[in-house]
């Protein structure tokens, strides 16, 4: 399902997949000719003439995974307008995606392509925006501030507030620091990849930040009483979600855990 909309003067795109009894929505934002993610390639009947639609420019992408990648073939092949990632992600998007069965159907999958290495500031016709590296969800996962706007287009990097499973390639501690970063910036709203609009976006981050901050100080000293990961799991994070059935577990709160445990541990 797709549904588009406007925010002041950015053009929004809500595209909703479902699978297994799970439904997850992801946001594409077009503004003054950049377009930001590409969505999934599931959507690909929906999105196509949406994109042929717009009088996109270039196109940046917040990071290499599918949900947000999976039209770039179609974009690069059909529209021939440059398309940025950071520039550790320009690999992953050359290969053929390896990603988990499950991953294949709820998303589609996705067709390598060649982006370019994002520069540090994306020029449109009437607006700048500054790229900020922000890891700990993917590595190559970036935000775009627009400062007179005071726009932060954040990827996966809200999602949730409170979120209770992760991925294994996600990081705790390296999140924390990629949201602290950009309370640098000067921002208000909040574009978020999942979420969508969020007008009081600084707030949402800060709640974000707090929660996680919490559980890295939790993790921690069930950890200095003794208790090994899968210990600690279960004491903050008793219950099964449908999420972590349908990943095959590949999404868990016991990754969460892993990853604060690793970072004591090289500190």
């Amino acid at each position: 399902m797709i549904q588009e909309f406007q925010h002041e003067d950015i053009h929004c795109v809500k595209v909703t997949v479902s699978f297994s009894g799970i439904s997850i929505n992801v946001h594409l934002y077009f503004v003054d000719g950049l377009l930001i993610d590409t969505g999934p390639s599931r959507a690909k009947k929906n999105l196509i003439p949406i994109f042929q639609s717009l009088p996109i420019s270039q196109i940046v992408l917040t990071h290499h995974h599918e949900d947000h990648t999976g039209m770039s073939s179609w974009v690069a092949d059909h529209l021939n307008k440059p398309i940025y990632i950071h520039e550790t992600g320009v690999s992953d998007c050359q290969q053929p995606s390896n990603i988990p069965f499950y991953r294949r159907v709820f998303w589609g999958n996705n067709t390598p392509f060649q982006p370019e290495p994002i520069p540090q500031i994306i020029e449109t016709e009437n607006h700048n925006f500054e790229v900020i590296h922000t890891p700990g969800h993917a590595h190559d996962h970036i935000v775009l501030f627009n400062k007179e706007k005071g726009w932060l287009f954040g990827g996966d990097l809200f999602v949730v507030s409170r979120p209770k499973s992760m991925f294994s390639f996600e990081s705790v501690p390296v999140m924390v620091k990629s949201i602290r970063k950009v309370f640098d910036y000067d921002f208000s709203t909040l574009f978020c990849s999942h979420a969508g609009v969020l007008v009081n976006g600084k707030e949402h981050l800060a709640s974000k930040l707090q929660y996680l901050e919490d559980i890295q100080g939790q993790v921690k000293k069930l950890h200095q009483k003794g208790m090994n990961a899968k210990e600690i799991q279960k004491e903050l994070f008793p219950k099964i979600h449908s999420m972590q059935i349908l990943s095959g577990f590949e999404n868990s709160p016991l990754h969460m855990v892993n990853s604060i445990l690793n970072n004591v541990e090289n500190a």
